[in-house]
């Protein structure tokens, strides 16, 4: 449970400021979603008081980059695609930047056996595109212009009285209980546990609580362990990426990262990603980065059919909700009528960015319904 709420908002000054005050709209968490819904909410509600809440430094959630020694890479999400005219119009003329540009390698497969073979001919044809600079690029350009706090982690949202003839506010508080202020609606965006946790410890109508959590307790994700390995030689092959298709190699996902850009990595040398399997890093969670280099780079090696050494470096992530494995009904979620909207990748079923995105304009769509209602 959480402390009690430092310096608690008086009722009495609540329904004032929203007699005179123009809506509001706090968004929790600044990954695509979040970013995705701001945009279009500031694009078309000007009018709108937007506040985006972000618990990290960053921007963007997954879609995350770092930089090491002359080198950057991705160590989520690795590229966006743009299968629809909105999405891009969003990337290649809303957000145009010199930076944008389009990997132009293949993706091919491999099985459990390490087997490789060429990829989907269809998909492959699709843009796989990248930011040379790194992939968070995507976060700061959506979030241009969008008020956001950052390292400021949401801990309650409270039910207030509603005033008469008015909307019922918010008031949000942080995870140790200081209060940051009301608002109207609140957009949730983290990973479907972590709303759920929030819901559990903040103030609100039993139904509601219970309705929300029933939808929300069958989301579940897969855990994800991102090693990044630098070389001191140059690895060329005619594909840009290998992706496991029979989900029986430890590894899931292996990237030449330096093929995305020659300013990714510094000249003569290479940069791996190595995304494992979500049975591989559950069993490997608490295994120290020496130990998961010694482990992850001789399978490396093998389908890569090469002797790569030593790596200079390695660097590990551990994404804890990688990917949604089931997910909640979108729909469902967004009827209550509370003020209290929900959007993010296990509302669409997939760990995709675009699909993320994509999610936030729908989001903002069912709060401009509300603001009309």
């Amino acid at each position: 449970m959480l402390p009690q709420a430092n310096n608690p908002l008086s009722e009495s000054s609540i329904i004032v400021a929203n007699d005179t005050r123009m809506t509001q709209l706090a968004i929790i968490g600044a990954g695509m979603a979040g970013l995705a819904a701001a945009r279009a909410l500031q694009q078309r509600r000007p009018a709108l008081a937007i506040t985006v809440y972000e618990k990290s430094r960053g921007l963007g959630g997954r879609v995350a980059t770092r930089r090491r020694d002359g080198f950057s890479f991705d160590h989520g999400a690795q590229n966006v695609r743009a299968p629809t005219p909105a999405l891009q119009h969003l990337l290649t003329s809303e957000l145009s930047t010199d930076q944008l540009h389009d990997i132009g390698l293949p993706v091919w497969v491999f099985d459990g056996t390490g087997a490789l073979a060429a990829g989907d001919p269809a998909l492959n044809a699709e843009p796989k595109w990248v930011y040379r600079d790194g992939m968070n690029r995507l976060g700061k350009l959506l979030a241009a212009g969008i008020p956001v706090r950052h390292e400021v982690q949401v801990g309650q949202v409270n039910e207030l009285p509603k005033p008469a003839g008015g909307q019922a506010p918010w008031a949000l508080f942080d995870n140790v209980g200081t209060a940051l202020g009301v608002a109207d609606a609140v957009l949730f965006t983290p990973p479907g546990p972590q709303v759920a946790n929030l819901i559990v410890a903040s103030a609100l109508n039993d139904d509601l609580r219970q309705a929300l959590l029933a939808e929300l307790a069958p989301v579940r994700y897969r855990r994800c362990i991102s090693l990044a390995l630098a070389y001191p030689q140059r690895v060329e092959r005619p594909y840009y990426a290998l992706l496991n298709i029979d989900r029986t190699h430890p590894i899931t996902w292996l990237a030449l990262e330096h093929s995305k850009a020659p300013e990714r990595c510094p000249p003569g040398t290479s940069l791996l990603i190595a995304q494992m399997a979500p049975g591989w890093s559950s069993e490997h969670w608490e295994t120290a980065p020496a130990e998961l280099e010694r482990l992850i780079a001789p399978p490396v090696a093998a389908l890569l059919a090469a002797d790569l050494g030593a790596p200079l470096w390695s660097d590990v992530q551990r994404w804890r909700y990688a990917l949604p494995d089931a997910g909640a009904d979108f729909a469902t979620l967004n009827a209550t009528r509370s003020g209290l909207f929900f959007a993010g990748d296990y509302t669409a079923g997939l760990g995709r960015v675009h699909l993320a995105i994509e999610s936030g304009w729908r989001v903002a769509e069912a709060i401009e319904q509300w603001l009309d209602a």
